[in-house]
């Protein structure tokens, strides 16, 4: 979506990502099988892979205004994101949003953003 021109281009971009999103979340809740992670009660490396994406997705959730992960259009994923977040072995390591909001706004064109 950074590299998005245009109203319309930024849209198609916002409405992927939610389509990708509502995807993700179907294979959580068949993966996790109700469990808390994608392969049951332990982070592994599925929940490593996209838990490295849960900054850069909140920070576009910022510039866009659109919630990706909410506990309406994936329940799943919004409960995951809270046990990820809250894991003793991700806490230390997870990056400051504000920060990476900071970074986005001198990297990018803010005006690309809605």
């Amino acid at each position: 979506m950074a590299v998005a021109k245009g109203e319309e281009n930024i849209n198609a971009a916002i409405a992927k990502l939610e389509q990708c999103m509502a995807l993700l979340e179907e294979t959580f809740q068949e993966c996790s099988k109700g469990r808390g992670f994608f392969g049951g009660e332990n982070i592994g490396f599925i929940d490593i892979g996209f838990g490295s994406m849960l900054g850069p997705l909140t920070v576009l959730e910022k510039f866009t205004g659109v919630k990706f992960i909410h506990p309406e259009n994936t329940p799943g994923l919004f409960h995951w994101a809270d046990r990820f977040y809250a894991h003793e072995a991700v806490k230390p390591v997870m990056p400051d949003i504000e920060k990476l909001v900071q970074f986005a706004r001198l990297k990018f064109n803010t005006s690309i953003f809605k």
